[in-house]
């Protein structure tokens, strides 16, 4: 994949032509779709129940055209036939060197050079965002289950900076060691980076003085862009940088010094789609974004749909010279699967819960952001009397296991919840 020359870390494919770019990918695509034939029981079936065979495709057009769409629940039913991986496993069993666990259930499972591949292309994607190997990185999302710590942590390493596994949580904590450390980058979902900001001004800290935090890298959630410019503030203006990606297929798009949208990576082939209809939506246009990547070894992901809007691609020329579209940002969900805190909230596991207190009905997904920090509230309607603030600790401790978010819980009547009203209400914000 290349070794970093100081502005590029592949400068020949990052560069590359836009038409000689797709055919770069295209080549590896290619690859991908034929190993995932041959070794992947479950593509072997989709194509095949398709009526295609990649072996015969001679362009994206074919993939495009004939590879089938895979969805989010449709992992979550594989699996759940034959866990762990339902029959998506592309490797031995042996070969496998790092699993996790993302709501759902859903396992992800990496070979060596998988695990490596996925790493290096988050590596590739902060060198994108102006980190770089002198820098002490605070890395703040979650290092248990899920990939996000973890593979943060190696893809940094990779690059050569120091790692603090600082983990989730413990805001106060945070700032009190990018102080004593020297923390030069912050990467942190957005409503976290804006509390640790909070925490910062409520300290009296002069980040001039106190800090030495040049650089904040964020994503996994929707906000809007006043809020972004805020989020440098508390530290004294530094540089914001976002990116975006999914458990699924790790980093797709990466935000250059000039902005104006994030970078696609070239480890990845990006699709806009109709969330209706399915269709390729105009170029530049806004739609669902769906990502092939073409590493994965144990559990390829093949045109798969994110579930998640972006505005669209930002086609102009980058002064930056990279030649990949620049993604802009994502506004929304279209499934019933929200994104909240950065994860995703899947409501038959709030129904898995539920479903063991006769007492309680129907419920209803309630998401706001006051303030910075996005706010879950699971309303429920209570069918008979009970001892209701016993049964709300039991079920805020039993959904966080579930979900692997706190969630408040509010009981209402049916009257206030009838038949009929949308599973999920997201009064979130976005300007």
């Amino acid at each position: 994949m290349g070794t970093p020359d100081g502005r590029f870390w592949n400068r020949y494919t990052e560069t590359l032509p836009r038409a000689q770019q797709r055919e770069y990918q295209w080549q590896l695509l290619r690859r991908q779709l034929r190993y995932a034939y041959d070794h992947s029981p479950y593509y072997r079936r989709r194509f095949d129940d398709a009526g295609a065979n990649p072996q015969q495709f001679t362009s994206l057009t074919d993939y495009f055209e004939r590879t089938p769409l895979l969805k989010k629940e449709d992992i979550i039913e594989e699996q759940a036939k034959a866990p762990p991986h339902g029959s998506f496993l592309a490797v031995h069993p042996d070969e496998i060197v790092r699993l996790y666990v993302s709501p759902g259930p859903i396992v992800w499972s990496f070979t060596a050079e998988g695990y490596r591949r996925y790493c290096e292309a988050f590596a590739k994607g902060v060198y994108l965002c102006g980190a770089r190997r002198s820098d002490v990185v605070d890395v703040t999302p979650n290092y248990a289950w899920v990939p996000a710590g973890t593979f943060m942590d190696d893809g940094y390493r990779r690059l050569g900076a120091a790692v603090l596994p600082g983990g989730v949580g413990l805001s106060d904590f945070h700032v009190e060691v990018m102080k004593l450390a020297k923390v030069t980058v912050i990467h942190a979902f957005t409503t976290f980076l804006a509390q640790l900001g909070e925490v910062v001004k409520h300290k009296g800290y002069d980040p001039q003085r106190d800090l030495t935090v040049r650089l904040g890298i964020i994503g996994g959630e929707i906000r809007s862009e006043a809020a972004r410019r805020a989020l440098g503030e508390p530290f004294g203006g530094i540089q914001i940088r976002e990116q975006y990606g999914t458990a699924e297929v790790g980093i797709i798009a990466n935000e250059c010094e000039f902005g104006a949208g994030m970078h696609l990576s070239d480890d990845h082939v990006v699709e806009v789609i109709d969330p209706v209809t399915g269709n390729h939506v105009d170029e530049g246009a806004s739609g669902e974004l769906v990502v092939s990547d073409i590493w994965q070894q144990a559990m390829p992901i093949i045109r798969y749909r994110t579930g998640d809007l972006t505005e669209g691609l930002n086609l102009e020329p980058c002064p930056c010279g990279r030649t990949a579209p620049r993604m802009k940002r994502i506004i929304g969900r279209v499934s019933d699967i929200p994104r909240i805190k950065g994860m995703f909230v899947v409501p038959r596991n709030v129904q898995n819960v539920l479903d063991r207190y006769p007492e309680l009905g129907r419920f209803q997904l309630f998401v706001d952001r006051p303030a910075r920090q996005d706010e879950l509230t699971i309303r429920i309607v209570l069918k008979q009397p009970v001892d209701q603030d016993m049964l709300e600790r039991r079920l805020v401790a039993e959904l966080r296991d579930a979900i692997r978010l706190t969630a408040a819980v509010e009981f209402v009547d049916s009257q206030e919840l009838p038949e009929g009203m949308p599973l999920i209400d997201d009064r979130r914000k976005v300007d």
